[in-house]
């Protein structure tokens, strides 16, 4: 049998989806247990979201709300999620925007690393 893909530790089953695809045709895995894998995916898809992937995903939109109002990151643990979702480029406009409007940036970034 082949080693399971990094996919299931990261709860990826798009990365699972191709990982079977790819070795399926390779002949690595039988077809009976790509169908049982390709099920599996598809309940585990008509669940929807996990509940802590729903509350990240809601941090997200709130957060690319205040942004869209041309409001920098508030707290450190916006500068933080904005670190994962944005550029370098997108980080330094954002820096830039109290400057721009006089407004004093209370809101502290986290430590780099």
């Amino acid at each position: 049998m082949v080693d399971p893909p990094g996919a299931l530790e990261a709860r990826d089953l798009r990365e699972l989806g191709w990982w079977t695809i790819e070795h399926t045709i390779r002949g690595d895995l039988t077809p009976n247990r790509g169908t049982v894998i390709s099920t599996i995916m598809r309940v585990l898809a008509a669940m929807g979201p996990e509940p802590l992937a729903e509350e990240e995903m809601l941090r997200e939109v709130e957060l690319r709300g205040v942004l869209m109002n041309g409001i920098p990151p508030r707290t450190a643990e916006e500068w933080e999620l904005a670190g994962r979702i944005f550029d370098d480029d997108a980080l330094a406009e954002f820096r830039r925007w109290p400057a721009l409007t006089g407004d004093r940036d209370d809101a502290e970034e986290p430590a780099a690393t």
